[in-house]
Order: structure tokens, then sequence, then C-alpha cells
């Protein structure tokens, strides 16, 4: 029979267990600058799942532009972009005994301008990259070691124009990620109206270049875009029509619907942003508007792919340029770019609709949210 000391001794050591699980670190990338406000790298949240509250770590590391980041498959290591010019794809070690804290270990150059989406394989031998402004994608090894990046192996140049005068007058890669299969990867370029198919060959980390698929509509600059799980279809999200088109994805890539992420009365300007799905069930999908400044949440119909909207929330800022739900599916974070904020949203696991929590963090030109998963 156990004693009460131990019963006691178990009873802490549960409590203590419980509590750490409930905290989650979030990886925040943002744009920088030299000013004493502005970002200057990284920075790391705690999300708090039981009070529910976002409390600013630290900045985990100083880097230029990290506007988007990335998590291993394994939990060890973070990639960033670094935006400029002459973009690179910058490794970090994510340190094990101080939340929150990021090791440089390299950097090697995105094959491109601009660099602005990053994603890797299951197994994390591979990390992928779209330059936005020279319309290129590339393909990056991964040490097992180190996990640094090693130089590009794959590479494509992305071609073509659509009937924007500001945005689509050359190519522009806005995202890149495998399918399911991890034989094939498909980009959206926002620039020419166009979904790339490649070929990708994992024993050496090549490209090649299968089929274009044509937007549903000239002018819709598709931006991100993911699949569902059985692979029946892919859902696209268009920057400068504010719709989704959801499309077929084997044999070929058809539009089966197309439905706006704004309310019907809106009349502003707006540009679309991030999609995802919900992480436990493909029951819910979110968007973000630029300008209505909010997440629109719909229900999926697994049969045919159609979606129907159920929700507009504003996201209490500016500009929802990213956000994410937490692996526990309870809680979604949006980073607001224009007013220098992260808001904390709960998840109705029902429903699927979101309700504020009261719970922000300043932090300057926010651009990705990603998490720790514990």
């Amino acid at each position: 029979m156990l004693s009460w000391d131990w019963i006691f001794i178990f009873t802490i050591s549960l409590n203590i267990w419980s509590a750490q699980v409930s905290s989650t670190i979030v990886y925040i990338g943002a744009y920088t600058g030299d000013g004493p406000t502005d970002s200057k790298g990284v920075y790391a949240l705690e999300l708090d799942e039981t009070k529910p509250t976002l409390t600013l770590l630290r900045l985990s590391a100083v880097t230029s532009n990290p506007s988007y980041v990335l998590v291993h498959p394994s939990h060890k290591y973070l990639y960033a972009v670094s935006e400029q010019d002459n973009g690179a794809v910058v490794a970090f070690q994510i340190d094990s005994t101080v939340p929150g804290r990021l090791i440089p270990i390299n950097q090697q150059t995105s094959a491109g301008s601009g660099p602005c989406y990053l994603s890797t394989n299951k197994a994390g031998t591979h990390v992928f990259v779209a330059n936005y402004n020279n319309g290129t994608v590339a393909v990056l090894p991964i040490d097992q070691t180190s996990g640094g990046v090693g130089q590009y192996t794959g590479f494509d140049q992305q071609t073509g124009s659509s009937i924007d005068p500001d945005r689509q007058t050359s190519a522009h890669a806005h995202c890149i990620l495998l399918d399911r299969t991890e034989q094939f990867a498909l980009s959206a370029d926002l620039g020419s109206d166009q979904i790339y198919q490649y070929k990708f060959f994992s024993n050496n980390g090549t490209l090649l270049r299968k089929t274009v698929t044509k937007a549903a509509r000239l002018g819709d600059g598709p931006r991100h875009l993911i699949f569902n799980s059985n692979q029946n279809f892919v859902y696209l999200i268009n920057e400068l029509k504010s719709t989704i088109t959801v499309f077929t994805y084997f044999p070929i890539m058809q539009p089966v619907q197309i439905i706006s992420t704004l309310p019907q009365n809106f009349t502003g300007s707006n540009t679309a942003a991030e999609i995802i799905f919900h992480p436990k069930t493909e029951n819910f999908l979110y968007a973000s508007n630029r300008g209505h400044n909010s997440v629109a949440v719909f229900t999926v119909d697994s049969t045919t792919g159609y979606l129907t909207l159920i929700q507009h929330i504003n996201v209490q800022g500016l500009t929802p340029r990213n956000f994410n739900i937490s692996p526990s599916g309870k809680f979604l974070i949006v980073a607001n770019q224009d007013s220098n904020n992260i808001v904390l949203f709960t998840v109705d696991q029902t429903t699927g609709k979101l309700t504020a929590t009261g719970s922000s963090v300043p932090i300057s030109k926010p651009t990705c949210v990603k998490y720790l998963e514990q």
C-alpha cells in the first residue's frame, strides 16, 4: 500500500507536469528595423492555455527580416527566411535548456530575392523556399547531424504575368509545399495567376516541373494553398480577389468552388493572406483578411470539398498577415502586422468559431506564428 507521503509527492509531480504541458512556446517572425521600437529578429512567446494568456518570453535570435519561420519536424531546429534582395534561409538550434532561445547554426542563399515562405518534408531532410520578388523556388538539404542548411539542390524559375498592373507584371512565387504523398510539390504564383506542380526527387533534392494550372480567374493572385488529408481537394487563397478556390487535385486540378473571404456588404479594399485547417479536424477552415481585418471561419463538406461561411471575427488590430492554431486545437493566435500586436482567441471545438480572450502582446510588424509542439 502507498504511504500518504508517496501519494503527496505523486500529486505534486502530476500538478507540475500538468502545468508544464499547459504551456506552449510560440515563435514569431517579423519585419525588422533599426529604430528603438522596431523588431530585431525572431521572438518567443509563452501561451498559457489554463488562463489563457500570451506572455513575451524573449528575443530569441537577432536576424534580418525573418518574415516566415518554420519549426523542424524533430522540434530541434527552426528555420527563418531573411526577406531581402539577397535572400537567405537561416538555420537555428532550439535551445532545450533556455525556453525560447535560438542558437544560430548557419545560413545559405535562398536562390532568389524576397523569400517569403518555407516548408519541409516529414523526415526533415529538405527545406523548400519560395522567393517572391523574382519568382523562384528552391530546395535546400538539411544536415541530419547539425540541422544546418546546405546549398540549394533544386530550383525553378517561374514565369509569366497577368492583368493587375501593380502586382502582376512578373512571376511572384508565394508558397511551395509537398502534397501528402511527398512525391509532388505545388507552388502558388501570385504574379502569373498560376499553380506550378513539381515532381520532387528526395534522393537528390531536385525538382522537375510537371504541369502548370491557371487560377480560376484572371487577377486572382494565388498566395497560399493547403491539401485536405485524402488529397481529393486543394484549397487556394487568392490574395488579390479575396477569395478561396477549391480545386480537385488528381488526376487534374479543376476548380469546383469559388467563395469570398469577405462579408457581402464590405466595399473597402482588402487582400487575403493566410489559410489553414483546424489541426484536429478538417471540418473547419480559417482565412485572414487584411483591410476588413478579420478571420473568416468556414465549415468544410468532406464529400464535396465545399466551404460554407459561418463567422467573421475582428482581429483587434490591422493587417492580419498570418495566424495559426495551437497543437491542442483550442487557441488561435493572429499576427497583426500594421498594428504591431499579437492577439489570442479561443476556438470552440464543436462549432469551430472564435472568441477573443483579451490577451495580446505588442511586437513590431509581426508576420508569422509557429508553435513548438511538446
